[in-house]
This record gives C-alpha cells, sequence and structure tokens, in this order.
C-alpha cells in the first residue's frame, strides 16, 4: 500500500530525459500493479524497460506476491524478442503475473502513452509524437480516470504472446 500522507507530485516535463526519470519513479513506487501502455516494443525500450535496473524492479514487485501484477498493451508487438529479451525472459518466469496484450480496433487508434502503478501514481504522454508529458504521484482522484482509460483499452486488446510458449 501506498503512504497516504505523502504529499501529491504534479510535474509537467518537456524532455525526454526527463521523461525517463519519472517514469523511473512511477515504477519504483509500485507495490501492487503496473499497467503499461505504449506503442512498440522499441518505445517501450526506449522508456528503460529493456535495462537490466528496470527488469529487476519488475521481477521485485512479481516476486513479493502472487497477487502481483503487470500488464503490458501495445499497439504492436513484433519484435519483442529482439528488443525486449529481458522483459521476455521475466514473462517467462511469471506468465501467471506478467501478461503483455496487442491492441485491436479502437484501441489500436489510442495515441497517448501511459504507465500506471497501483491506484495513486503516473506517468503519462498525451500524445506519442510530442516530448511533453506528465508525471503525477500519490494522488488517487487524479489516477482513477488513467486506470479507467487503461482498462478500456486492455478490454479491447488480445493476449499477444504467452509466457508458455516463447521461443516455440
Amino acid at each position: 500500500m501506498t503512504n497516504d500522507t505523502s504529499e501529491k507530485v504534479y510535474r509537467l516535463m518537456e524532455s525526454i530525459a526527463e521523461a525517463n526519470l519519472a517514469i523511473e519513479s512511477v515504477v519504483a513506487l509500485a507495490t501492487r500493479e503496473l499497467r503499461i501502455f505504449d506503442a512498440t516494443p522499441r518505445t517501450l525500450h526506449d522508456r528503460g524497460f529493456g535495462a537490466p535496473a528496470r527488469i529487476d524492479l519488475l521481477r521485485t514487485l512479481l516476486l513479493g506476491n502472487r497477487a502481483h501484477r503487470v500488464r503490458i498493451a501495445l499497439h504492436d508487438t513484433r519484435g519483442i524478442e529482439a528488443e525486449l529479451p529481458r522483459l521476455v525472459m521475466l514473462l517467462t518466469q511469471f506468465s501467471g503475473q506478467l501478461e503483455i496484450h496487442r491492441t485491436v480496433g479502437q484501441a489500436a487508434e489510442v495515441r497517448d502513452v501511459m504507465i500506471v502503478a497501483d491506484d495513486v501514481h503516473f506517468w503519462r504522454k498525451p500524445h506519442i509524437e510530442h516530448p511533453r508529458s506528465v508525471l503525477t504521484l500519490h494522488d488517487a482522484a487524479d489516477t482513477k480516470p488513467f486506470i479507467e482509460r487503461f482498462e478500456e483499452i486492455w478490454e479491447k486488446s488480445e493476449l499477444a504472446i504467452a509466457g508458455s510458449t516463447v521461443g516455440l
């Protein structure tokens, strides 16, 4: 659980470097669940999800409890093994807790990007083509619409890569 007495943080970022630091903060604060929505394995890699330290954070989260989850929705999953081999390995180790989906239908047209930790932290890029992004920490009210948005995207997606069949 998060500390309810933590001070709310809202920060607008203009650079990729700032965004990557914000993403690191959101991932590090996750205690139960991460919801990740992005375009491709390449963009996810560029946000640090190919780095050993990030994979270690995800592994620690998943090891914490069998109910902990990481859900990733991507528009295009082609090349995931080449771009994110450590994430794919994590998928094989935690196939019941880590899922990677591909958007279909209307969800494939969505152009924002988000990473939501638990129910109170998120990083969001309003449009995939623009560098500006937003970090919000310790704010359940501001986070709730993005949880709902992610869930809508998740419902309009399909399993793209299964942990038990990777590499077959």
